[in-house]
């Protein structure tokens, strides 16, 4: 992520253990240039998993899910970082950091604060930070505030004493595997849980979120990808709605707010179909990243602007994890845990989408010679520059491809092209 106050870049990952967690800043704001960093002790003995990454004026927030050395769920770690500590030192540091873990000890007595706990980024002033996440023990999302803040000390933080607020959400279950074209793995990959699923925004006051869900009451079982706004400071809902339909699933969500309120929300879709209705010589049902863009309204509520965006199709039908091309699926049919979509900090109007799609399969006859034969994600990366957002003839003037991660990056400074 980019601060644009101290115009550097941050990153974060599991350190040497994965019980640690590392934080690397950038000297400048040429993310291809010098960077220098730090790790802490995010899980004592155990995995300080899932971590996430959001910040605000006063603090960097890195939420872990917690679990020991034998994997089983030992709750969550909210961990409050001074954005001065790591930014407006010659060398980044962790100090007057503050760590809120909440332990989980089996059932729904335990204090809720959710899990996969997503700081909310933003760019307001004040000594009040944001939290939300899915709910342990309901089919809901929670959020609270982290007060008491300041951007040289987190040690004087706070959070609820209790439960964090639920947010009543229409009523939804837990989705089932994606369906793909191919017969033999017609619904073999995972679409993740309920988790919120990428980094959460708030912006003019509202904060907004994405998550996967398989909505009660409309008698489907597809996979949709439901957002939310909120009101930042009572926590009402002022809108929510599921990007989906009735013959595709839709998941691994992510979603950018820009300081204009307009939004773009990334997703992976696929489904049985075999046609090419579009004409790019693969089958529509083929996993693909897409995207759509709205503007939000002066009530909180998103509005659509154009139609779906298909910014990459995978090759192939035969997604599977666990087993080699050709094989049976076998084991957990694992898809990855992450999509982003970020804003570009060089203009107003630049998002980039980071999303997965399947790729060919690590074997000699798709020119990998030597290779496993196995089945695999890869990474596709996308520029979008809403402008003053279009009518969707336009969009394919303004949509710029980068293909998967390990080639040549260009600085990460520069604003998104546009035709």
């Amino acid at each position: 992520m980019y601060n644009a106050d101290a115009k550097r870049w941050i990153v974060m990952s599991f350190g040497a253990s994965v019980a640690d967690l590392q934080i690397a800043i950038s000297d400048t704001d040429d993310a291809m240039g010098s960077w220098k960093s730090t790790k802490f002790t995010g899980f004592a003995g155990g995995t300080a998993d899932y971590p996430t990454l959001a910040l605000d004026k006063n603090a960097v927030y890195i939420g872990t899910n917690n679990f020991s050395a034998a994997g089983s769920f030992q709750g969550t770690t909210l961990n409050v970082i001074p954005i001065d500590s790591l930014f407006n030192n010659s060398t980044p540091t962790v100090t007057n950091m503050k760590q809120f873990t909440t332990p989980y000890t089996g059932g729904p007595t335990d204090i809720e604060r959710g899990f996969a706990q997503q700081g909310v980024n933003s760019s307001s002033a004040g000594s009040t930070g944001h939290v939300v996440a899915a709910s342990l023990f309901a089919y809901d999302n929670v959020a609270f505030d982290v007060n008491g803040l300041t951007s040289t000390d987190a040690t004087g933080a706070t959070v609820p004493a209790g439960d964090a607020t639920y947010l009543n959400l229409n009523p939804y279950v837990t989705a089932g595997n994606a369906r793909q074209p191919d017969p033999a793995y017609a619904r073999t990959v995972t679409t993740g849980d309920e988790r919120i699923s990428s980094s959460a925004y708030e912006v003019g006051g509202k904060i907004y979120m994405v998550h996967t869900v398989n909505s009660t009451g409309d008698g489907q079982d597809y996979a949709q990808v439901r957002y939310t706004v909120i009101d930042a400071t009572t926590k009402a809902i002022l809108d929510q709605g599921n990007i989906g339909d009735a013959t595709h699933d839709y998941w691994e969500g992510a979603i950018a707010v820009n300081a204009l309120g307009q939004v773009v929300i990334s997703y992976n879709r696929s489904g049985l179909q075999t046609t090419d209705g579009n004409g790019d010589g693969l089958p529509d049902g083929n996993i693909s990243v897409m995207a759509q863009v709205f503007k939000t309204s002066a009530t909180g509520t998103l509005v659509k602007v154009g139609g779906e965006l298909l910014l990459h199709v995978s090759p192939t039908s035969t997604y599977h994890n666990g087993s080699v091309d050709g094989a049976p699926p076998a084991g957990r049919q694992r898809w990855g845990d992450y999509a982003q979509v970020s804003l570009d900090p060089g203009t107003t109007h630049g998002f980039y989408v980071i999303g997965e799609f399947a790729r060919e399969p690590n074997n000699a006859a798709n020119g990998h010679p030597g290779g496993t034969g196995g089945t695999r994600w890869g990474t596709w990366i996308a520029g979008l520059n809403v402008g003053s957002v279009p009518e969707p003839a336009s969009w394919a003037m303004m949509i710029t491809g980068f293909g998967f991660i390990g080639g040549a990056m260009r600085r990460q400074r520069k604003s998104v092209a546009t035709a």
